[in-house]
C-alpha cells in the first residue's frame, strides 16, 4: 500500500511539473508599455538557448528596453520591433525586433518574443508597428 502511495505521489508531482512548463508567464501594466513576457535570442537566424522570461518596457520613441536575468544580473537592451511572425503558435502572438546599438540596427542579434493573444500589449505593439510602416519610404513606382 505505501508503494501505491509513493508511486502516485511520484506521478501527481510530475503532473504538476508538466502543467507549471505549459503556463505562460505574461504581466501587463494598464497602459500596456510595460508587460513580462517570454523571449527567446535569435543570432544569424538561429535559436539560441531557451526561452527566458523577459521584462519589457516601451519607449516613448517606440524602441523596446528587454531585460533578461543571466547569471544573476539583468541587462537591458534596446530592440526595435520589425513584425510578427506568419504562424504563431495557437493562442499567441509572437513579435520579432532587433537589437539596436548606438542608433543602429545589429541585424546579428534578434529577440522574439511571444505574447498572449489577448493581451492588452498587443495594440501597443502593433500601433508601434503601424507608425514605422508609414515612416518607411515607399520605393519608386508604387502607389
Amino acid at each position: 500500500m505505501d508503494l501505491l502511495w509513493i508511486a502516485l505521489f511520484i506521478a501527481a508531482t510530475g503532473g504538476l511539473w508538466w502543467l507549471s512548463s505549459k503556463i505562460e508567464p505574461h504581466y501587463a501594466s494598464r497602459d500596456g508599455t510595460r508587460f513580462v513576457a517570454n523571449a527567446q535570442e535569435i543570432i544569424d537566424g538561429r535559436p539560441i538557448g531557451r526561452m527566458r522570461e523577459t521584462r519589457v518596457a516601451v519607449r516613448p520613441d517606440g524602441l523596446l528596453l528587454c531585460s533578461q536575468k543571466k547569471a544573476l544580473r539583468r541587462k537591458g537592451v534596446d530592440f526595435m520591433l520589425i513584425g510578427t511572425s506568419a504562424t504563431p503558435p495557437r493562442k499567441l502572438k509572437v513579435y520579432l525586433a532587433h537589437e539596436v546599438a548606438d542608433g543602429m540596427t545589429s541585424s546579428a542579434s534578434e529577440l522574439a518574443i511571444r505574447v498572449p493573444e489577448r493581451s492588452r500589449v498587443i495594440a501597443v505593439l502593433d500601433e508601434i508597428l503601424a507608425r514605422r510602416a508609414l515612416r518607411q519610404p515607399k520605393p519608386p513606382g508604387t502607389p
